[in-house]
């Protein structure tokens, strides 16, 4: 790879969950069978490579990295990661994504181990999934456990005769202790006791109870009408992002993304532990195992950016990837230390390194830059994102 810029080309992601429309409307994704359009893949995951344009054909994003690494990634991430460490997504939901959490490192390598360390139903890898979600639209989100009296009182409020003794228990230790018993006894209710708790809530609804969390709880009523999901918003952070507001979510962290477009960035990791609101395999003791069941306050859910002129730099406490957004300048060097991928949001984005080699893009489109570049120059009327490591 001799050159300073790569166009990609990235696959589609066609979950049940996916918008027919959101792709196609704003970055002018091809749609023809209409179907639902989850994500879109910008990295080097053997679940979904990209591949990169080199001259006149394409190739797979891993060969090109596999065939010269360190001038590809950069003598640093080689030497602290072995390959591309995180993964870009464009992500479009119509309907509720699983309620979920993502394993940290130790966990992560400890399953795919006990899988002969290949992909199976519980790991996909030996990575960690620490994320960043970047609003492109409002963006509804699940995330992290409320304050424990908040939850408390909350299924107080809600007085099914099936909850009480966990209730009980749960009032007399409030800690992560107490919690954790009181979500695995809700996630282990018998059919009939499920079915009656979820028509109390129906009930308590209908009657103008829990007003400030219909929106998210009658949305997953419609999706997955029989799902002990439907409970989530009273016990989880019910969150709405806006347009260029962005969270971070710790690996541990139950959540769910629930509606809207947005960016969303990881370490380079598929793994996906469920809970609920999904027709997949749920395997309750291994989720149970890698959730860190404390309380988190919901002045801590949104990130803060570091604003320098038209750009926004978002802080994460990892080493896998840094996120920045950038809005329209002229001639705005960056020194490229890493490999980096940058994605068009909006308008045109006109890329040119210090020997006149230029690439221009258009929103939705993306383009991968080696550490081999070292710097470039970008213009641009509109905003794209940058991620690096």
């Amino acid at each position: 790879m001799m050159a300073s810029f790569y166009r990609m080309r990235n696959g589609v992601k066609n979950y049940d969950w996916g918008s027919r429309t959101a792709l196609n409307a704003l970055f002018a994704v091809p749609n023809p069978d209409e179907q639902p359009q989850a994500e879109i893949w910008m990295g080097a995951h053997p679940a979904g490579c990209s591949e990169v344009e080199v001259g006149a054909i394409s190739v797979s994003l891993q060969d090109a990295i596999a065939e010269s690494p360190e001038t590809v990634l950069g003598e640093r991430t080689v030497g602290e990661f072995g390959q591309l460490p995180f993964l870009l997504k464009l992500l479009a939901a119509e309907t509720a994504l699983s309620l979920q959490v993502h394993p940290d490192k130790r966990q992560a390598e400890e399953g795919y181990a006990k899988q002969g360390n290949r992909a199976g139903e519980d790991y996909n890898d030996a990575n960690h999934k620490p994320e960043l979600v970047y609003a492109i639209t409002p963006f509804m989100a699940m995330n992290g456990f409320r304050p424990y009296q908040e939850i408390v009182n909350h299924f107080l409020r809600l007085s099914s005769p099936e909850l009480m003794p966990a209730l009980a228990e749960f009032r007399h230790n409030l800690n992560n202790g107490g919690l954790k018993h009181f979500f695995v006894s809700l996630m282990q209710l018998a059919p009939q006791e499920k079915n009656n708790v979820l028509r109390q809530l129906n009930e308590s609804l209908q009657a103008g109870g829990f007003a400030h969390l219909q929106e998210f709880i009658i949305r997953l009523q419609r999706d997955y009408p029989e799902d002990i999901g439907i409970l989530a918003p009273l016990f989880l952070h019910c969150i709405t992002l806006e347009p260029g507001e962005a969270m971070f979510l710790r690996a541990g962290t139950l959540h769910a993304y629930v509606n809207g477009t947005a960016v969303e960035v990881m370490a380079c990791s598929d793994n996906v532990l469920r809970a609920g609101l999904t027709p997949k395999k749920i395997n309750l003791p291994e989720l149970v195992n890698c959730t860190v069941f404390s309380e988190t306050h919901e002045n801590t859910l949104k990130l803060v950016p570091d604003v320098a002129g038209t750009e926004r730099h978002y802080h994460v406490p990892v080493e896998d990837f840094r996120f920045s957004v950038m809005g329209s300048c002229q001639q705005k060097c960056f020194e490229v230390d890493s490999a980096q991928i940058l994605l068009v949001l909006e308008g045109y984005t006109t890329l040119r390194d210090t020997c006149g080699e230029e690439m221009t893009l258009r929103a939705g489109q993306s383009v991968f830059i080696p550490a081999r570049t070292e710097a470039y120059f970008l213009t641009q009327s509109g905003q794209s994102c940058l991620v690096q490591c």
